[in-house]
């Protein structure tokens, strides 16, 4: 495998495994500012907790690799511009699907202790920008090491 082949490799590795851990434990603990998840029992809570962790992992990836077709380039430096362009995009992602659970298909409801902003939960609008940049920060960290 050549060099570049087993950084990009590595890269989208990490990057889903970080992402996957931690959008996990941000749902675990946000999680408990929903309507119904405090009084759930583990059997239930967890398995929920790590599908969408699942989701959001996926959701990481295909903003990750829209920001690198935008700037045509797979396995790109952390740059201002590739930063802010991700963290812009997912948030107006986390608006939509966040405002379409709630409002449209009322999928889940906010307990009074949620902060929000328009109707829109602070947390998970937060999510995915935050925990993507942790993780294509991390990820790029490892790639980076490994290349060798």
């Amino acid at each position: 495998m050549t060099t570049t082949g087993r950084k990009q490799l590595v890269f989208f590795a990490a990057l889903w495994i970080v992402a996957f851990f931690l959008n996990f434990f941000w749902e675990s603990l946000h999680g408990l500012l929903f309507v119904d998840h405090p009084a759930m029992e583990a059997a239930s809570y967890v398995p929920m907790m790590l599908e969408m962790a699942s989701y959001d992992a996926v959701a990481v990836l295909g903003l990750y690799l829209f920001v690198a077709l935008v700037f045509r380039s797979l396995l790109r430096e952390n740059t201002v511009s590739h930063t802010v362009l991700f963290s812009l995009v997912a948030i107006i992602a986390a608006a939509v699907g966040e405002y379409a659970a709630v409002r449209i298909l009322h999928a889940w409801a906010y307990l009074p202790s949620m902060p929000t902003v328009s109707g829109i939960g602070l947390l998970p609008l937060m999510q995915l920008a935050v925990t993507g940049v942790v993780s294509i920060f991390v990820a790029g960290k490892l790639s980076s090491e490994n290349a060798d």
